[in-house]
């Protein structure tokens, strides 16, 4: 079969192939000898009582949206600007033995604190499996390994540099208690998850973590071990508030992970969503009035231009990439804020 035909072979399938998933990188980078492989999914709606609905991105959070959008009767339609679907829950096989993975993006989950996604994992009958990273491992740090025994051990983490206080809590804590140490002054001071300002700590908000702990007295090790020099002081209190508010221990609680990979929960949903999702299919613009809204974008990696209009749309690109969407009318000063300003 020559690209011209193959082309328009998995353009039609794609068009025509109701409750059919073309998977990729089958979709993008079949051989020419070889059709892509089909994988037939039942859809989980057929009938739509609601809304249509347009969910931009096919991460984990727009799929879990789509999913649960169309569980509610409505009509909806995931665009993701790339070939694949998952966005960071990305598990790789390519280069490695078989039956080898390995999680290069979201790579555990833990308990408590992600009890959907555990409901989810039993709706889609996954496997978890205990994370055991911590257990009998070895950390790289300066280049070298050390072992857990060794990273508790007085004399080595003076030779690290860390001060008398943090050798002392590190001696006889995980590591992960050091920045709770530095943060945990601060913490008491909310009473509301959802209100961070106007707890007298609104001054947080004009230094990085990174300053706070150094103005908590810090060493230069723990400042390198820390980091935070790009992330708001008051969000890391804040967040760590949060944590303790939810019952979440500040060590995040246990850890797992997903049999076969994380990226089997993104495409579980997938599974479900089938040919709603337009993988290669970027968002060129959006337009909206009071009760609809429309964007321009591009499907399956063709140069032409097609629109889509929807009741809604829900966003769920990160919003880095979707700063860079042209928007008209404009949003808000407020919804624009937050879209320059949040990372």
């Amino acid at each position: 079969m020559d690209d011209l035909k193959r082309r328009e072979f998995i353009r039609n399938t794609l068009l025509a192939g109701a409750g059919i998933s073309l998977t990729v990188p089958e979709i993008l980078h079949a051989h020419p000898d070889q059709p892509p492989r089909l994988e037939a999914v039942p859809f989980i709606q057929k009938k739509f009582s609601g809304k249509k609905i347009i969910v931009a991105g096919a991460g984990i959070s727009g799929l879990c949206c789509a999913y649960e959008l169309v569980k509610a009767g409505h009509d909806v339609v995931v665009l993701e600007a790339s070939g694949r679907h998952g966005g960071h829950v990305f598990t790789g096989r390519d280069g490695l033995s078989d039956g080898l993975y390995a999680d290069y993006g979201a790579d555990h989950i833990t308990r408590p604190g992600y009890e959907k996604f555990f409901e989810y994992t039993k709706e889609f009958n996954l496997t978890v499996l205990p994370y055991r990273q911590g257990h009998e491992g070895l950390s790289m740090i300066k280049g070298k390994f050390y072992s857990e025994a060794q990273l508790r051990d007085p004399d080595i983490l003076k030779k690290f540099g860390f001060n008398e206080k943090e050798v002392q809590l590190l001696s006889q804590n995980p590591w992960w208690s050091l920045e709770s140490f530095y943060l945990q002054p601060y913490i008491s001071k909310f009473s509301d998850p959802y209100q961070p300002f106007g707890v007298g700590l609104d001054e947080l908000d004009q230094i990085s973590a990174a300053d706070l702990y150094k103005k908590q007295g810090a060493s230069d090790m723990a400042l390198d071990w820390l980091g935070g020099n790009q992330v708001s002081a008051l969000y890391k209190v804040w967040r760590f508030a949060v944590m303790g508010f939810r019952g979440i221990p500040l060590s995040e609680g246990n850890t797992f992970r997903l049999k076969g990979g994380n990226q089997e929960m993104t495409n579980a949903f997938a599974r479900k969503l089938g040919a709603r999702i337009k993988l290669a299919s970027p968002i060129l613009a959006i337009s909206h009035k009071p009760d609809s809204v429309t964007v321009r974008y591009r499907e399956f990696g063709y140069d032409e231009e097609k629109q889509m209009s929807a009741d809604f749309l829900v966003n769920a690109i990160s919003l880095p990439v979707f700063k860079k969407i042209p928007v008209s009318p404009a949003l808000s000063a407020e919804k624009q804020f937050v879209v320059d300003n949040l990372s």
